[in-house]
Order: structure tokens, then sequence, then C-alpha cells
């Protein structure tokens, strides 16, 4: 299989895919790196010349061309290296990959320029005007990027520039796989039928009935594998996706056949659920593989997360304690049962622990659960009802505003939570878990998460398991300051929040 997968990646590299640029957008790019450097630069220059900015040592400002040298070298530079990391050959399909990658670009630039500076003998560059030019060049360079993939989404979301795809498969799996494209307008996608792996003799209609409509919710289908050249024709794909698992004599043909007409041919895992980076992709004597790892957060990064929960946690905590106790006291007048309530909820890797929030519900709520739902009668491991008759008017507005979940800061601190993280889950709930549901349980759950903020007070597990596995394996600090910048706004919506 490995020619086959090979030929497969050497083809995705050369074509291109949703998020490649055209060399319109390319030179746009190119232009907006070129005055956004020259902005970011002579915004330096002038804080630190005219107003001290990280002065060190007070001295006159030299001459403006020594700098437009400088520019011409940055530029030169930050071209080279942007370029070397395809940020103007494609954009990121998601915003945090876009500003991550292009983060990643400057930084590397600024620091190539830093150690050449130190190579030049006639001037002497400050080291302040550097610095300040990467920090503006972080804000500012990721924007046109942004506005890019935009711009896209705005097309696709109206019907353009779509790239039609046939999807081969019509098993229960592959169904999914064509209806979760579907419903992914905005990347790009657009499945305009499906072919079965083996002939299916059409159902004949009974007697006096007319022929089923096709389910507008599901891409048609097409004929069998023998039918690819006409359906290939007939849809105008230029992609096929295989998600149904081919014999390789079945494979090497369709590849055969699809390469004959210029149609780039992508294979899908069976575990649909991986996040796949270039650093999982491996090669074992000619077998290739992909490494799954979920706990990618170890040694360096692991410390660097924790020390930023301690340091940041404990501050929340103290600011927030004298707004705690005027609200635990609120509470406690405004009905009867504590301010705070203590339960027991399932953390990283198992481990139960005792959550504190400030009390949202009645005083016997937990006894009254049994009126509501007999949790071990649900299909699946998940319950919550947005009209719980146990919830108390000011209950309502505390978790209206994530009020209630204040006094996890002191499960921050403690440790047992992260800032960041999976939604910690009821104990009666979890053990219910099977193994893929467990995933979830790999990562130190959060105050926030990337649950929380794209689908807050979601009743599909399988979304929110989706979403807890995406971050398990995906998380970066840089990915936790991406969800603590999007938290706020998600707690104004109040979108979900019961």
């Amino acid at each position: 299989m490995k020619s086959s997968l090979d030929t497969t990646s050497r083809t995705a590299r050369k074509n291109p895919s949703v998020t490649s640029t055209s060399w319109i957008a390319r030179a746009a790019l190119f232009l907006a790196d070129a005055v956004l450097v020259g902005l970011c630069l002579a915004l330096a220059y002038h804080l630190r010349f005219r107003y001290g900015v990280l002065e060190l040592v007070a001295s006159e400002p030299p001459p403006t061309s020594d700098y437009v040298r400088a520019y011409v070298a940055a530029l030169f530079v930050f071209t080279i290296v942007l370029s070397t990391r395809g940020l103007y050959q494609k954009v990121g399909p998601r915003h945090f990959d876009v500003v991550e990658r292009t983060w990643g670009g400057v930084t590397l630039a600024a620091v190539v320029l830093l150690a050449g500076s130190f190579f030049v003998r006639e001037l002497s560059y400050s080291r302040a005007v550097g610095v300040l030019t990467w920090a503006g060049a972080l804000l500012t360079l990721p924007l046109p990027r942004l506005f890019l993939l935009r711009w896209r989404r705005y097309r696709y979301a109206r019907g353009l520039d779509l790239r039609p795809v046939l999807v081969i498969g019509q098993s229960p799996r592959a169904r999914l796989i064509a209806s979760r494209l579907r419903s992914l307008r905005r990347e790009g996608v657009e499945v305009r039928g499906t072919l079965s792996t083996t002939p299916a003799p059409e159902p004949e209609p009974a007697e006096g009935q007319p022929a089923p409509d096709p389910d507008p919710d599901h891409a048609p289908s097409l004929g069998s594998l023998a039918d690819l050249e006409s359906a290939l024709s007939t849809t105008k794909a230029r992609e096929v996706l295989v998600a149904e698992e081919l014999v390789p004599e079945v494979f090497y043909e369709t590849l055969e056949r699809c390469e004959r007409l210029g149609v780039e041919v992508r294979l899908l895992p069976q575990v649909l659920d991986l996040f796949v980076t270039e650093e999982d992709l491996g090669e074992l004597r000619g077998l290739p593989y992909i490494s799954v790892r979920e706990h990618r957060l170890r040694g360096p990064s692991a410390f660097v997360k924790r020390a930023f929960d301690l340091v940041v946690g404990a501050a929340l905590l103290v600011l927030a304690a004298p707004l705690i106790l005027v609200l635990t006291l609120w509470i406690r007048l405004d009905g009867e049962g504590p301010g705070l309530f203590g339960q027991s909820r399932v953390g990283q890797d198992g481990r139960v622990f005792r959550i504190w929030k400030l009390r949202s519900m009645i005083g016997d709520a937990e006894r009254r659960l049994s009126e509501l739902v007999d949790l071990d009668e649900l299909p699946e491991p998940v319950w919550k009802d947005p009209a719980d008759p146990r919830v108390t008017p000011l209950g309502r507005w505390l978790r209206r505003l994530s009020l209630d979940e204040l006094p996890q800061l002191y499960n921050v601190v403690r440790g047992d939570m992260s800032l960041v993280g999976p939604r910690p889950e009821v104990e009666a709930m979890a053990q219910r878990y099977d193994a893929h549901q467990r995933r979830r349980l790999k990562a130190k759950p959060g105050l926030t998460g990337l649950q929380q903020v794209t689908a807050r007070g979601s009743l599909d597990l399988e979304e929110r398991v989706a979403l807890d596995v995406y971050y398990t394996r995906r998380r970066t600090f840089l990915f936790d300051l991406w969800i603590l910048a999007r938290t706020p706004l998600a707690v104004l919506r109040g979108r979900g929040a019961w």
C-alpha cells in the first residue's frame, strides 16, 4: 500500500487543496506583508527613539536611512521564511491554525534577523527596535491571511469556488462521512455523489407505488466503481475520497483510472477523529504508519501550562474572592441551602475530585434528581434539561454569566483542573463511558475549553466527545491562549447556558 499512499501524498502536495492560494492571492499577501513589516519597523523606530520605549541607554536617533536598509533585509528574510513555511501558498482551514502558523514564521524570521544583526559591523541596530517590530508583526501579519480565510468562507457559503468531490463508499460509515462533508460547505468541499464499491441491483418500487424521492440529506448514488468515469464526467469532480476499505487490486485500479483523468485521490483512515500532524506520519522499512499520541503535552510544555494555571488562576481567585463572597451570601439569603456546592467529578485519567460551584439549584437538588430522570435508563451517558425545575431564578442568572463556576478557580490552583480543558464530567455519567468516550478524560478538565466556546450547552454526546478529543490531541499553550481569548465573548452571548 506504500506506493498508493506515496502517490496520493505527492498529488496532494502538487495539486491545489481547499486552502491553496492563487497567484493573485499570493501577490496580495506579499504586498500586505511588505506594507505591514514596513509599518511595524517604522512604528518600532519611533517608539524606541522618539518615546523611549524599552530604552536602556539614552542615545541619539540614528539616520532613518540605516533603517531603510534594515527594512529591505527584514522584508527579504520575512518573505523567504514565510514562503518556506507555506504561508503564501496556502491558508489554514481554521482561524487558530492561521495565527499559529503565522506566529511561528514571524518568530523564526525575527530570530534570523537578530542573529544576522550581530554580523553587521558598520552599523549597530537597536535590539529594542527588533523586539518591537517582532511584536508588531505578530499582531498584524496574521490579519491579511485571516481576511482571506473569511473571504473564502463567505464565497463558499454562497456556493462559489466549491471543489466538487466524489465519495467512494455507501456503507453507513461512508454515508456519515459524505453527510458531514455536505454540512461543512464553508470548508469549500461539495459532495456531488457517491459510488458503491460493489454493483447492487436497483430496488424496484412496489406495483402502483412511485419510486422514492432521493434523500436531500445524503449525496445522490451514482452507481458503482464500474461507473467511475461517467460519474466523474457527470459531476465534474476533481477529487475522489475513498471512504470505504478497498482490496489492494481494486484500489490500484481506481487510482490508475483517476490519474488518467487528472483526478486527485484521498484515503480516509479507519478512525476518523484522529488529529494527525506531519510528525505523526512515519515509515518503517516501506510500511507507512500514523503514530497515535493522545498525551501531547509533556515535559516543558506541561510545566508551562501548570505554571500558567497556577499564576493566573491564583491571581484571578484573589480578584474574584470578594465577588464570590457576596454571591455566596446572596444565595444563602435567597433560599435554603449553602451558598457553595461541592460535587464529585471525574478528572484526568479517571481521577475523582470534588468540584466547587456557587449553588444554582434548590437545596435538595441531588435527592430530587431521581424524580426527573433515571440515569441508568438513558440511551447514552448524557443528560441536561434546559427547563430543569430545580434551578432557581438566581441560579439561572448565575449560569447565564457563568458566575456559578468562579469557585472552580480554587480547583485550578489545587491542580484538580486547568484553566483550559474538557468539561469535568459527573461521576455517574463517566462510569458509563465506553473506550472512545473515555478518551476525553485524558486531559485535565478545564474552567473553559474548546467545547465550552464552540458548542456550549450541546446535548450531542458525539459532538462533545469529538471536540474534547480534538483539544486533547491538538493542545498547545498557544491554543489555550486562543480559547481563553474567545471565552469572554462566549460568556456574554450566553448561548447554551442553562
